[in-house]
């Protein structure tokens, strides 16, 4: 299926149209219709005096404003998440009111040419962006600004293509789009220290597929030099700082937890809880919304069940689980290690609802930094009138010396801000998953099926096609990232 442009992302860009907001997507057009689909940001530079009304339109079409990393931030930056509800899929809008320009990984230079870039525009896929001229005359900085030694050397090398294949393409499609006159019209307003001359011998360059490693190397020298008074910060600052970021985001730095970290939102994130009856698709939706968001957000994935790994919990799970796998005839003469299994057992449950309890309260840190919490499983209070509670406390009612404590613990874990249940009948689970007693499933099942849909609680029907429910999902947790805001 060939994938569409989003809806909500034209109807968005329609809007600064109609109301007048001088912007354009000011870079890499050659994939235009790519972020269109919501496969790539849309980069907006936006004319500074038009910023009120452009963040107007943006909380008219429900886009949340994202914290960028420090390492990423710089003067005149924004950026915005928005959502599409017809395709589920996320926009994200790299927004500009300055032209800040710069080698990989350190953006160093301002280029005050933002005027000169928004007053000959045109419209292309619907979008209005810069005269094919100036966006190749822009290309040139970037290109040259972004080069590396390492590209030039293992092109020296014959060990790489130089430019890299995405540069290349996009060179061809703007040279086929431009005419060295166009070039010499264009730089008549270019207030920057660049000749005609390398714009035309660049142009040249990448009408015949001639561009080479040298050519950008002395470019980029060249402009370094020419270009020094437009640096951020002192040239020595900015190699430490490349070099810096470049550690951290090396594979050996992330381990260490140095890498840069992703985007946030600017306020306080949800917290997503997704419950139901074993076969209802928790594990499968939460591993999906986790990694939709992630795509551009900081995502925190939790799990509320039992352990599946660790040692404490097994440790204490052994004696109890040694009794219940004898033989009925042996178990009288266990006494001893019918005692110690009790022992050993309510210490599990109560070690269990302690680290549920930390969970959850890191989990809320994480939401208050900006940070999108997704629970698989949590234990709430409607689950716990059952026979066996699911995910809640298990010590009611044994006359333990613990249960008060396990209760307390339980008792100060509070609600998610959304509750999204999974419901089904027992026949679609039973057809799903059937490796657990069926009074035990179904126990489960009418439990979740008894959960009324309300403030902060949302029943989404398990028994659709998973498609349909990751989509309901993907809805009710933007609602709930929009009411954030």
């Amino acid at each position: 299926m060939t994938p569409v442009r989003l809806d909500s992302v034209v109807a968005f860009l329609s809007e600064l149209d109609r109301r007048g907001v001088r912007y354009a997507h000011w870079k890499s057009n050659e994939h235009l219709e790519d972020a269109l689909r919501g496969e790539t940001d849309l980069d907006l530079l936006v004319d500074p005096g038009d910023r009120d009304l452009f963040e107007s339109v943006v909380r008219e079409f429900g886009f949340a404003r994202m914290t960028l990393p420090r390492a990423k931030t710089f003067p005149g930056r924004d950026g915005f998440l928005g959502f599409d509800p017809t395709s589920g899929s996320l926009a994200q809008l790299d927004v500009h009111y300055r032209l800040v320009l710069g080698e990989q990984l350190v953006k160093n230079h301002h280029l005050p040419i933002e005027e000169w870039l928004l007053e000959d525009t045109r419209v292309l896929h619907g979008v209005r962006v810069p005269d094919a001229a100036r966006e190749t005359i822009v290309f040139y900085l970037r290109v040259s600004f972004k080069s590396t030694l390492r590209q030039r050397l293992y092109a020296a090398l014959g060990r790489a293509e130089f430019p890299p294949a995405n540069i290349r393409r996009e060179a061809r499609w703007l040279a086929s789009n431009v005419q060295p006159q166009d070039l010499s019209s264009a730089m008549e307003g270019l207030d920057l220290p660049v000749s005609e001359e390398e714009v035309l011998d660049f142009h040249r360059r990448i009408a015949t597929d001639a561009l080479d490693w040298r050519f950008v190397g002395r470019a980029k020298r060249s402009l370094m030099r020419r270009l020094r008074r437009y640096q951020r910060r002192p040239t020595v600052v900015a190699w430490m700082l490349k070099g810096a970021l470049r550690v951290r985001s090396s594979r050996p730095g992330r381990r260490l937890g140095l890498g840069i970290p992703p985007k946030r939102l600017t306020t306080r994130a949800p917290f997503i809880a997704v419950v139901g009856a074993d076969g209802s698709g928790k594990s499968r939706l939460t591993t999906d919304l986790a990694k939709w968001l992630r795509w551009k957000l900081s995502v925190r994935h939790l799990y509320l069940g039992q352990p599946k790994s660790g040692f404490v919990f097994k440790l204490l799970n052994k004696p109890g689980s040694l009794l219940r796998n004898m033989e009925e005839a042996k178990r009288g003469s266990a006494d001893g290690l019918e005692r110690l299994a009790a022992v050993t057992d309510a210490l599990k449950w109560v070690y269990l609802a302690n680290k549920r309890k930390r969970l959850v309260a890191e989990g809320l840190r994480a939401a208050d930094r900006g940070e999108v919490v997704i629970a698989e499983r949590f234990p709430l209070p409607e689950f716990w009138s059952m026979p066996v509670p699911m995910d809640g406390p298990r010590l009611g009612g044994s006359g333990s010396p613990l249960e008060p404590w396990e209760a307390r613990q339980y008792a100060a874990i509070p609600r998610p801000d959304l509750i999204l249940v999974l419901a089904a009948d027992l026949a679609t689970l039973r057809e799903r998953k059937d490796d657990l007693p069926i009074d035990d499933h179904r126990s489960k099942a009418d439990a979740v099926l008894a959960i009324e849909p309300g403030p902060g609680v949302h029943v989404i029907d398990a028994t659709q096609p998973y498609p349909e429910v990751l989509l309901e999902a993907k809805r009710r947790v933007w609602e709930e990232i929009v009411a954030t805001r």
